[in-house]
Protein backbone atom coordinates (compact mmCIF):
# COMPACT_ATOMS: atom_id res chain seq x y z
CA UNK A 1 0.00 0.00 0.00
CA UNK A 2 1.44 3.95 -1.00
CA UNK A 3 0.79 6.70 1.33
CA UNK A 4 1.61 9.33 -0.89
CA UNK A 5 -1.34 11.62 -0.08
CA UNK A 6 -0.37 10.55 3.68
CA UNK A 7 2.80 11.91 2.85
CA UNK A 8 1.72 14.67 1.11
CA UNK A 9 -0.74 16.11 3.99
CA UNK A 10 2.28 15.40 6.20
CA UNK A 11 4.32 17.62 4.55
CA UNK A 12 1.67 20.06 4.03
CA UNK A 13 1.50 20.66 7.61
CA UNK A 14 4.55 20.93 8.16
CA UNK A 15 5.55 23.18 5.52
CA UNK A 16 2.88 25.67 7.68
CA UNK A 17 4.37 25.09 10.49
CA UNK A 18 7.66 25.97 8.89
CA UNK A 19 6.49 28.94 7.66
CA UNK A 20 5.16 29.85 10.61
CA UNK A 21 8.36 29.84 12.45
CA UNK A 22 9.84 31.53 10.25
CA UNK A 23 7.26 34.05 10.14
CA UNK A 24 7.04 35.00 14.05
CA UNK A 25 9.81 36.67 16.18
CA UNK A 26 11.46 34.83 18.96
CA UNK A 27 9.19 36.62 21.54
CA UNK A 28 5.66 35.30 19.99
CA UNK A 29 7.47 31.97 19.28
CA UNK A 30 8.24 31.50 23.67
CA UNK A 31 5.46 33.83 24.33
CA UNK A 32 2.66 31.54 27.01
CA UNK A 33 -1.06 32.00 25.50
CA UNK A 34 -3.58 33.43 28.05
CA UNK A 35 -6.09 31.93 29.89
CA UNK A 36 -6.28 28.17 29.46
CA UNK A 37 -3.63 28.25 27.07
CA UNK A 38 -0.27 28.80 29.12
CA UNK A 39 1.92 26.75 26.83
CA UNK A 40 3.69 28.48 23.85
CA UNK A 41 3.71 28.11 20.04
CA UNK A 42 7.14 26.72 20.76
CA UNK A 43 6.30 24.44 23.18
CA UNK A 44 3.28 22.91 20.79
CA UNK A 45 5.77 22.71 18.45
CA UNK A 46 8.63 20.77 20.22
CA UNK A 47 6.25 18.41 21.55
CA UNK A 48 5.23 17.82 17.93
CA UNK A 49 8.29 17.59 16.53
CA UNK A 50 9.43 15.15 19.26
CA UNK A 51 6.84 12.10 18.19
CA UNK A 52 8.41 13.06 14.51
CA UNK A 53 12.27 12.45 16.20
CA UNK A 54 10.45 9.15 17.77
CA UNK A 55 9.03 7.70 14.85
CA UNK A 56 12.40 8.30 12.94
CA UNK A 57 14.47 6.90 15.37
CA UNK A 58 12.13 3.74 15.74
CA UNK A 59 11.45 3.21 11.99
CA UNK A 60 14.71 1.51 10.87
CA UNK A 61 14.09 -1.45 13.29
CA UNK A 62 10.67 -1.47 13.52
CA UNK A 63 10.02 -0.45 17.40
CA UNK A 64 8.47 3.08 17.88
CA UNK A 65 7.99 4.35 21.48
CA UNK A 66 6.18 7.78 21.28
CA UNK A 67 7.13 8.07 25.10
CA UNK A 68 10.67 8.04 24.21
CA UNK A 69 11.02 11.46 22.99
CA UNK A 70 14.20 13.78 23.99
CA UNK A 71 12.27 16.88 24.59
CA UNK A 72 14.95 18.61 23.28
CA UNK A 73 14.01 22.24 25.15
CA UNK A 74 15.74 24.18 22.57
CA UNK A 75 13.16 23.43 19.92
CA UNK A 76 10.89 25.38 21.74
CA UNK A 77 13.23 27.93 22.69
CA UNK A 78 15.14 28.81 19.69
CA UNK A 79 12.82 29.00 16.66
CA UNK A 80 16.15 28.22 14.36
CA UNK A 81 16.67 25.06 16.02
CA UNK A 82 12.53 24.01 15.28
CA UNK A 83 13.02 25.35 11.84
CA UNK A 84 16.08 22.78 11.17
CA UNK A 85 14.27 20.19 12.39
CA UNK A 86 11.18 20.45 10.38
CA UNK A 87 13.48 20.76 7.33
CA UNK A 88 15.23 17.58 8.09
CA UNK A 89 11.50 15.79 8.17
CA UNK A 90 10.23 17.18 5.78
CA UNK A 91 13.43 15.30 3.49
CA UNK A 92 12.65 12.50 5.52
CA UNK A 93 9.58 11.86 5.01
CA UNK A 94 10.17 12.72 1.14
CA UNK A 95 12.51 9.66 1.11
CA UNK A 96 9.91 7.48 2.09
CA UNK A 97 7.38 7.94 -1.13
CA UNK A 98 9.45 4.64 -2.23
CA UNK A 99 8.46 2.08 0.70
CA UNK A 100 5.96 0.13 0.83
CA UNK A 101 3.77 -0.62 3.91
CA UNK A 102 5.09 -2.82 6.71
CA UNK A 103 4.50 -3.83 9.70
CA UNK A 104 5.97 -1.35 12.65
CA UNK A 105 5.37 -2.31 16.71
CA UNK A 106 4.62 0.88 18.47
CA UNK A 107 4.83 0.84 21.84
CA UNK A 108 2.19 0.95 24.64
CA UNK A 109 1.55 4.21 25.79
CA UNK A 110 -0.92 3.38 28.90
CA UNK A 111 0.45 3.18 32.67
CA UNK A 112 -2.83 2.48 33.95
CA UNK A 113 -2.56 -0.84 35.91
CA UNK A 114 0.20 -2.00 33.64
CA UNK A 115 3.46 -3.37 35.21
CA UNK A 116 5.09 -3.72 31.86
CA UNK A 117 3.87 -2.04 28.47
CA UNK A 118 3.46 -4.43 25.74
CA UNK A 119 4.15 -3.87 21.81
CA UNK A 120 1.10 -3.30 19.48
CA UNK A 121 1.55 -4.35 15.84
CA UNK A 122 0.65 -1.15 13.19
CA UNK A 123 1.81 0.28 9.97
CA UNK A 124 3.95 3.25 8.41
CA UNK A 125 0.58 4.44 7.11
CA UNK A 126 -0.94 4.17 10.44
CA UNK A 127 1.59 5.96 12.12
CA UNK A 128 1.70 8.44 9.19
CA UNK A 129 -2.36 9.13 10.10
CA UNK A 130 -1.17 9.18 13.58
CA UNK A 131 1.02 11.96 13.29
CA UNK A 132 -0.84 13.52 10.94
CA UNK A 133 -4.03 14.04 13.34
CA UNK A 134 -1.30 14.87 16.12
CA UNK A 135 0.15 17.50 14.05
CA UNK A 136 -3.22 19.15 13.15
CA UNK A 137 -3.90 18.65 16.72
CA UNK A 138 -1.42 20.74 18.13
CA UNK A 139 -1.62 23.40 15.04
CA UNK A 140 -5.08 23.98 16.53
CA UNK A 141 -3.78 24.60 19.87
CA UNK A 142 -1.17 27.18 18.60
CA UNK A 143 -4.07 28.79 16.35
CA UNK A 144 -5.54 29.61 19.93
CA UNK A 145 -2.26 31.04 21.48
CA UNK A 146 -1.65 32.99 18.68
CA UNK A 147 -5.42 34.28 18.65
CA UNK A 148 -4.65 35.77 21.82
CA UNK A 149 -1.88 37.35 20.66
CA UNK A 150 -3.26 39.13 17.76
CA UNK A 151 -1.71 37.01 15.10
CA UNK A 152 -3.59 36.03 12.04
CA UNK A 153 -2.59 32.87 10.53
CA UNK A 154 -3.47 31.42 6.84
CA UNK A 155 -6.53 29.73 6.48
CA UNK A 156 -6.57 25.98 6.71
CA UNK A 157 -4.02 26.42 9.73
CA UNK A 158 -4.60 24.07 12.34
CA UNK A 159 -7.70 22.23 10.39
CA UNK A 160 -7.86 19.02 9.03
CA UNK A 161 -7.03 17.51 5.86
CA UNK A 162 -11.11 16.29 5.73
CA UNK A 163 -12.57 19.55 7.21
CA UNK A 164 -10.61 21.23 4.37
CA UNK A 165 -12.64 18.96 1.93
CA UNK A 166 -16.05 19.37 3.73
CA UNK A 167 -15.45 23.18 3.73
CA UNK A 168 -14.98 23.46 0.06
CA UNK A 169 -17.23 21.05 -0.72
CA UNK A 170 -19.84 23.02 0.90
CA UNK A 171 -18.87 26.32 -0.91
CA UNK A 172 -18.86 24.75 -4.49
CA UNK A 173 -22.26 23.59 -3.96
CA UNK A 174 -23.64 26.68 -2.64
CA UNK A 175 -22.29 28.35 -6.18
Amino acid sequence: MRFDSLIDALQEALQQDLDLVRALTPEQYRAGGSGHFKSSVGMHLRHNLDHFEAFFAGFEDGQIDYESRSRNTQLEDIPGVAEDAIVGYLEQLQQMRALDDRTLNIREESEAGVEARSWLPSSIGREFQFLLGHTVHHNALIVMILDGQGVDLPEGFGVAPSTQRHNRKQISTAN
